[in-house]
């Protein structure tokens, strides 16, 4: 018997009215398709194949609802059933819930998969009172459907209050890290977690092995009205290309987009090896990083902000799950060292 598992099934079948997903508010996207895929259907013959594979993952997309429904019952289906040998599959294809209570986001529950179609029970007994909630999608494979069903004398509707709808978002491009390798639920993804912590919505563009600092994404982020723009490409590409491609992506963003205010990010130094912080790769990929960013200042580009990496992660080895993708533990801590930067420039 596994204990927590709460179905469907043991519900009355009369009690319960399912709605669509759509219905709602969707975060997390820049685009208006009634899907929860990261890009709109015409990117699809611009981007890398890989980039637009990763790009049907629903990683930082979220749905916004108020209900008074004493019960939530969920079902969703993912589109390829992933699995990983290092991530739980609740982070990867799985769900969670968030009910905005004493003035913050609070976790309810996770939804626990079965495998491409799933069905849970997130809220028993949440009495008749209208609440605001937050539905966290799948990390590592893509939200096909997703149906939230409520008790048949209650009410849904989008929400009432602006929390995480009403500022401009902040995109995050990035690598499988920022993808959400390998949170053990979606709300403990960093960008989900920065999210809650500012009450502003992120777009999460973190695209796994394939953050490279790609113009055709570049693109993507230049059609979203955004409050801030944060690369963080290091860890995907080849420390010799780091340093033009850094400049060519900044440079579009800049001439498409010059109010808005760019942040490049280093990566950390991994944790599984014996190698000194100063021969290893990802030290020589910030120095390319590093002089990328001095170019672009010197040519006059504004606007544009540089974080090291040394403290992203710990320094307790403790932060990840294989020396490279951050636990839970290493997720919070990027959420808290990358806080007071964002919150400073994203206005």
């Amino acid at each position: 018997m596994l204990l927590g598992i709460a179905s469907i099934a043991g519900q009355q079948k009369d009690t319960i009215q399912f709605h669509d997903g759509q219905e709602f508010t969707i975060i997390g996207r820049f685009h208006t398709e009634k899907t929860y895929t990261r890009f709109p259907a015409k990117y699809e013959t611009t981007l890398r194949k890989e980039v637009w594979g990763l790009g049907q993952h629903s990683a930082g997309i979220s749905i916004r609802f108020r209900t008074n429904s004493s019960f939530i019952a969920i079902k969703w289906t993912v589109k390829i059933d992933a699995i990983m040998d290092h991530m739980p599959f609740t982070g990867i294809k799985g769900v969670d819930l968030y009910s905005y209570l004493d003035g913050k986001w609070k976790y309810v529950n996770t939804g626990r998969v079965k495998g491409k179609r799933n069905e849970f029970v997130l809220v028993r007994g949440a009495g008749e009172n209208y609440r605001e909630y937050l539905l966290n999608l799948p990390l590592y494979d893509g939200a096909d459907t997703v149906m939230i069903g409520i008790s048949t004398d209650a009410s849904i509707s989008v929400p009432q209050e602006r929390y995480l709808i009403a500022k401009k978002p902040v995109v995050y491009y990035g690598s499988s890290i920022a993808q959400g390798g390998c949170a053990s639920r979606p709300g403990l993804l960093f960008t989900n977690i920065l999210a809650r912590k500012l009450d502003m919505p992120f777009i999460n563009m973190g695209f796994s092995g394939n953050g490279t600092f790609d113009l055709s994404v570049g693109d993507a982020l230049c059609e979203t009205d955004a409050a801030l723009y944060i690369i963080d490409c290091n860890p995907n590409t080849k420390r010799e290309l780091i340093y033009d491609k850094a400049v060519e992506l900044v440079m579009k963003l800049h001439r498409d987009r010059p109010e808005v205010p760019v942040l490049l990010v280093e990566a950390f130094q991994y944790t599984n090896g014996f190698t000194k912080p100063a021969d290893s790769d990802n030290t020589k990929k910030n120095l390319e990083l590093k002089r990328a960013y001095e170019t672009l200042k010197k040519s006059g580009i504004k606007n544009l902000y540089y974080r090291k990496g040394d403290d992203l992660i710990g320094d307790d080895y403790e932060g990840t799950v294989d020396g490279v993708h951050p636990n839970d533990i290493g997720m919070l801590r990027i959420a808290e060292a990358l806080e007071s930067t964002i919150k400073k420039l994203a206005k």
